[in-house]
């Protein structure tokens, strides 16, 4: 491996390097004192092993991973010709480790088309072999590689007609037709950067420990090489479309990497970037100076609740506190009236058993906070929990006893 960086920032080097080792700048040019050229050789093998056993799982390994916790399926798909659906031509999101996926989640069409790590041009990867065979997939009636049980487009019953296999040949992918339609030209108009997982929460429904890598000797250096990489194959590219990108994975607010790469897209002066960031609104006043910054760019400001009651919160977001939140809220209202900003604010609550009964105290306490939007989702198994316990507290699950009670207390009919 010849990019050092990749594998150790000035900081790990620092721990490890003896008094007769290089400076961290002359370590990475390749100079090697004779005298511990030796030392510094194991060193490298050492950190590009933990760099290998971290980060370079194959996207087959972790897509199947993906999908028997979520317990997929993935048959032929005849959609409805009416609709077509768009998303891998217009959406492009990186995940953990610079590994690019075309939907709305990877959990939708859990294929990695490539890395935007291994490139010196975005598409590269956007019109890969496996990004043009999805995309041929959809242009000819089928839908192979999505997860029709929680693919939005093909939940929605207008748009699909049969999940059946008609034949044997039907259970694997078309060969390729390449042409002008299965490749793309121009950023996509939905990005998402889901590669930076730091969060200053350890929610049970989705983590089992703190995760920071602002300082990790290897995730760190990682994130940085993607933010450089994001930088110069992605904003730089884009033109005079309007692009929106979506914050996830973690904490924005709290990622030292999303930080610097949200300033420098405003520093860019492009009115036409635009964004949606999730959020757990627990440094929106830390964060002053960066929010009124952004607030114009800024169309969705997505904050997990997740409960209606400090008792549930404490439970539920742990490590939040609840009249932060709530002070946070307020002030990034006024901002928002303050600055004149279109910005909507809406409320992002996992429903779970611990739950589901305050969703009617819920909505008099987002009707007070002046927000008019509710974003009700369920929950995914991201491995934190055992099945059976997960199967427990997944009441929007239609096969869950709550569920009936859990459709109606959204519906405002109990």
């Amino acid at each position: 491996m010849s990019d050092l960086k990749l594998i150790t920032d000035k900081k790990s080097y620092s721990l490890y390097a003896g008094a007769d080792w290089p400076s961290y700048e002359d370590f990475l040019t390749g100079v090697k004192p004779a005298v511990v050229a030796q030392e510094i050789d194991a060193y490298i093998v050492a950190m590009e092993q933990q760099y290998h056993d971290l980060v370079m799982i194959t996207p087959g390994e972790l897509s199947q991973a993906n999908q028997q916790r979520q317990r997929q399926e993935f048959f032929d798909k005849h959609a409805d010709s009416r609709l077509q659906c768009r998303v891998p031509w217009e959406t492009m999101g990186i995940n953990a480790n610079g590994n690019v996926f075309i939907c709305l989640s990877p959990s939708w069409v859990p294929k990695f088309v490539g890395n935007i790590l291994d490139v010196n041009d975005v598409y590269t990867v956007l019109n890969s072999d496996i990004a043009r065979s999805i995309r041929n997939e959809i242009l000819q009636g089928r839908y192979f590689y999505c997860n029709y049980k929680i693919s939005n487009f093909l939940a929605s019953k207008h748009n699909f007609i049969s999940i059946v296999p008609e034949s044997d040949s039907d259970l694997v992918a078309l060969p390729l037709v390449d042409n002008d339609l299965v490749r793309v030209t121009q950023i996509p108009k939905n990005l998402i950067f889901d590669f930076d997982w730091t969060c200053n929460f350890r929610c049970p429904s989705c983590r089992k420990e703190l995760l920071n890598h602002n300082k990790h000797h290897i995730i760190r250096p990682v994130n940085n090489h993607i933010v450089e990489k994001i930088k110069r194959l992605v904003i730089d590219q884009i033109g005079n479309e309007t692009v929106t990108i979506r914050w996830a994975g973690g904490e924005s607010f709290i990622s030292e990497v999303y930080v610097e790469l949200m300033e420098y897209i405003v520093s860019t002066g492009k009115p036409n970037i635009r964004h949606d960031i999730q959020t757990n609104g627990s440094y929106l006043k830390n964060k002053a100076d960066l929010l009124e910054w952004m607030l114009p760019n800024i169309d969705n400001l997505r904050i997990s609740f997740d409960a209606a009651t400090a008792e549930t919160y404490h439970k539920i977001r742990v490590n939040g506190v609840w009249d932060n939140l709530l002070d946070n809220v307020r002030h990034v209202q006024a901002q928002i009236k303050r600055l004149n900003t279109r910005t909507k604010v809406s409320i992002d609550y996992v429903v779970q058993l611990d739950n589901y009964k305050e969703i009617p105290k819920l909505k008099e306490l987002a009707k007070e906070l002046g927000i008019d939007k509710i974003n009700f989702q369920r929950m995914w198994n991201w491995g934190t929990w055992p099945i059976e316990e997960f199967d427990r507290n997944n009441v929007w699950d239609i096969d869950h006893p709550e569920y009936q009670t859990v459709i109606k207390l959204i519906n405002g009919l109990l």
